[in-house]
């Protein structure tokens, strides 16, 4: 079964958001970005900006989403996230929210990983 990366991508990204707000985050923004790149979610929990990649696939045949995220792409985000002035804050970091979906999308597995870059 193929299912179109848009709607995968989007399904990953409102349960990364949702699974935030569990936690306590306030989602500020989400799919940032400019010619150079996107964020797909900026929270602030506790007066850190957190900048949030989030990697989502059906099924892990290919490899697990965590994978998907390399030095290169956190370079990206970590410079993404320098032109972001919306909120003003000092503090920031860059976490990951990890999905994998079934063949019929619901969730198989979700992680956050907290402070990666």
């Amino acid at each position: 079964m193929h299912t179109d990366n848009k709607v995968v991508g989007k399904i990953g990204e409102d349960l990364a958001a949702n699974l935030l707000k569990e936690k306590g985050y306030q989602i500020v923004d989400r799919n940032w970005g400019n010619k150079w790149g996107e964020i797909d979610i900026i929270a602030r929990l506790k007066g850190v900006t957190v900048f949030v990649e989030v990697k989502t696939k059906v099924g892990e045949n290919f490899g697990p989403p965590e994978e998907m995220v390399n030095p290169r792409k956190l370079r990206q985000i970590q410079r993404m996230a320098s032109l972001y002035n919306k909120v003003g804050s000092n503090q920031k970091r860059i976490d990951i929210v990890a999905v994998v979906l079934n063949e019929d999308l619901s969730v198989n597995r979700i992680n956050h990983y907290e402070c990666v870059y």
